[in-house]
């Protein structure tokens, strides 16, 4: 247990410890490495040794004697003879064990073959000859892996290392086996020549080598450690226990230390230690008071702290957390801001005016901290409280502003960029007050900076006029909101983010949700600026307008012919006295689809039939029909033509077109397009 404590409270002990772990395992590292690198070699060695034994084996076949073999024929003996008296000096001279030749049978070669053999007489006696190598690989799974990389994989070599245990029959220990495919004239593999030879240095060569890694090594840490322990207690340990001893004397004695007691006169060493001593006996003097002051800065800090979180909690919960607009399917929303400072001075806002209108705000006061934020406070509740009183966003700012004049003796200014959506149009009518400009995206297409011409900030001036502009948003067109901790946020290098690379970024959102894009745009500001600290609040708010969803939608495809008119009428009528269509807009549907679809029914496949397809959709807010027809006839724009002078009289009129005409008159819209080899004309109606 002393040891134990003496290691834990030793530092010289532990540093040594640890050195010596360190080389430890590097020493062994390389001794596994070295180790493993010899033992390939020699391994290599053997089995290139053994390759070309069974090259020279091979040279002295003839295919022939395999395809003849016949085990009872005396001719076909003698050449077996003849073979292995052949390859007994090839293996005596290269110092092979064994030399046979064998097929394999079967699918999977469970069954050898034995052809014949030959051993080295210098280490068995030649009863030991005919079918010794067969002994050994009719069992061993090794040889039929073996077997299978030849005949199947086509190898021309493959390699077996196993270690024998003790035999009666067989050389023990360590043997390498390499076997060769035997082929025919034609290339075909008709049998396997393996040479095996024992590798009876290895086990020895391997035993030297570790002993002298070993002993060099040992002897390699010993020098080492001794050494380094020396320098180590000498320049560092020694200096380090004596700091180690001051300091705790400190701790308990909590006054200041005489002249004569001083640190630095006891350490005399000029390096780190020394200036380290030093500087203690400057820090001791002035500590204790230190700590007094501290305690008392910290708990007048704790409570500002405090304060201020309770600020940072209500500012948070005045902006908006709830993006669901339940029923509202028109459009969605999402917002985030993160101060650079406890409070800051920036909001968003977003709020339904009516049932039909949604306001959108994004502001940024100037200046920082508790000042910006009250101001935000004030300006904030001014525009939600104004905009449901109704009016345009210029009239909005123009009284908000008056307000905020009023008493600023602090000289605050807010931007705002207030935009005013009519849910069931897309049409946004804004004022920009000295903020960024949006960016819009259309359905298909990218981002892009919605410029137009700013009025001064609010707050600056009393009695301001401020600029409108309208603009409108097509169902799948976004509006990214952000305030100016986006475009300025700076790097390391005092570069900026900058509104290119802020919509570089943007066009890279385009299957993200408004949450997922947010998300993206925060990270992808974050990775530029790095390290460096945020300057500015970030604030960010995405709307998706996605406009009126239909509330009914029914097709009917019939033959096109004036016969399936009533057909046609009674299909429409159906759907539209669902929705309680009034009597006069029903008659006006009625004869318009009347005549489009007797022109489809006479024109578009004449002398041949086809169908025609007709489909009705009921929108709503306003409540509209839009009825649609398409065919595959001939392609024909019947909006083309122009309209027939309706001041002549029937007789000076030119015949055609006055059908079209009251289609034109009596629908609030039509539209035609050719596409997909498809005539496809809508008309709409709002009931």
């Amino acid at each position: 247990m002393k040891i134990i404590k003496n290691f834990k409270s030793n530092i010289a002990i532990q540093i040594l410890a640890g050195v010596f772990m360190v080389l430890a395992i590097l020493t062994g590292i390389v001794c596994v490495i070295g180790y493993s690198q010899f033992t390939g070699a020699i391994e290599k060695q053997y089995s290139d040794s053994a390759y070309n034994t069974a090259r020279t084996a091979l040279y002295y076949l003839n295919p022939y004697f395999i395809k003849s073999k016949d085990y009872d024929s005396p001719d076909w003996e003698a050449k077996s003879q003849n073979l292995r008296k052949v390859w007994r000096p090839i293996a005596r001279n290269q110092q092979a064990t064994y030399i046979y030749l064998f097929q394999a049978k079967g699918k999977n070669y469970e069954d050898v073959e034995f052809i014949t053999d030959s051993i080295n007489t210098n280490i068995y006696p030649l009863d030991h000859e005919y079918k010794a190598g067969f002994k050994i690989v009719q069992t061993d799974e090794k040889y039929l892996r073996a077997f299978r990389e030849i005949y199947d994989e086509h190898k021309d070599r493959a390699e077996i290392s196993m270690y024998r245990p003790p035999n009666e029959e067989f050389e023990s220990g360590s043997h390498i086996a390499v076997m060769i495919p035997v082929k025919d004239f034609d290339g075909e593999i008709i049998g396997i020549l393996g040479v095996e030879r024992r590798m009876e240095d290895i086990d020895a060569v391997r035993n030297t080598y570790l002993k002298h890694v070993i002993t060099v090594s040992i002897i390699f840490l010993v020098i080492i450690l001794t050494l380094y322990g020396l320098y180590l207690s000498s320049k560092l340990i020694k200096p380090v226990q004596r700091i180690s001893k001051e300091t705790v004397r400190f701790a308990r004695e909590n006054t200041l230390l005489s002249p004569k007691d001083s640190l630095s006169a006891n350490i005399a060493t000029q390096n780190e230690i020394g200036q380290l001593a030093k500087m203690i006996d400057l820090m001791e003097s002035e500590t204790i008071n230190y700590i007094n002051n501290l305690t008392k800065v910290t708990k007048e800090k704790e409570q500002i702290k405090a304060e201020l979180n309770v600020a940072t909690q209500i500012q948070a919960d005045m902006l908006p957390k709830n993006f669901i607009f339940p029923g509202r399917d028109e459009f969605e929303i999402y917002a985030t801001m993160k101060p650079a400072k406890e409070v800051g001075g920036d909001f968003y806002d977003f709020f339904l005016i009516d049932e039909n209108h949604l306001a959108m705000v994004m502001a940024d006061v100037s200046g920082k901290g508790v000042p910006a934020a009250l101001f935000m406070v004030i300006a904030k509740t001014l525009l939600k409280t104004r905009s449901q009183l109704g009016g345009s966003p210029s009239e909005i700012l123009h009284d908000v502003n008056n307000q905020l004049c009023e008493g600023n003796e602090a000289d605050l200014f807010v931007t705002v960029w207030l935009g005013i959506l009519d849910l069931s149009s897309g049409k946004v009518v804004s004022s920009n007050a000295g903020h960024e400009y949006p960016a819009i995206k259309h359905k298909d297409k990218n981002y892009e900076l919605f410029i137009t011409k700013n009025s001064p900030a609010v707050a600056t001036m009393e009695g301001m006029r401020f600029k409108q502009t309208e603009f409108e948003l097509q169902p799948g067109d976004y509006i990214y909101l952000y305030t100016d901790g986006v475009a300025e946020a700076t790097n390391s290098d005092n570069r900026l983010y900058g509104t290119d690379r802020m919509i570089e970024a943007l066009n890279k959102t385009e299957n993200y949700s408004l949450e997922e894009t947010l998300k993206f745009m925060k990270n992808d500001i974050d990775n530029f600026v790095g390290d460096a600290p945020q300057f500015d609040d970030i604030t960010m708010l995405s709307l998706k307008y996605n406009g009126r969803k239909n509330i009914s939608m029914r097709e009917l495809t019939i033959e096109a012919e004036v016969e399936n008119l009533d057909n046609v009428l009674a299909f429409v009528d159906e759907e539209l006295e669902k929705f309680d269509c009034p009597p006069k807009i029903q008659v006006q549907i009625d004869v318009a689809v009347e005549e489009l679809f007797v022109n489809i029914a006479h024109y578009a496949y004449k002398p041949e039939k086809g169908n025609a397809t007709i489909k009705i959709e009921i929108q709503e807010s306003p409540l509209s029909v839009i009825i649609t027809f398409v065919d595959n006839g001939v392609p024909y724009d019947p909006l083309a033509k122009p309209d027939p002078d309706v001041t002549l009289s029937a007789e000076e009129r030119e015949i055609g077109g006055l059908g079209i005409f009251m289609v034109k008159k009596s629908m609030d819209d039509i539209k035609y397009e050719y596409k997909d080899g498809k005539n496809i004309l809508s008309i709409t109606k709002n009931m």
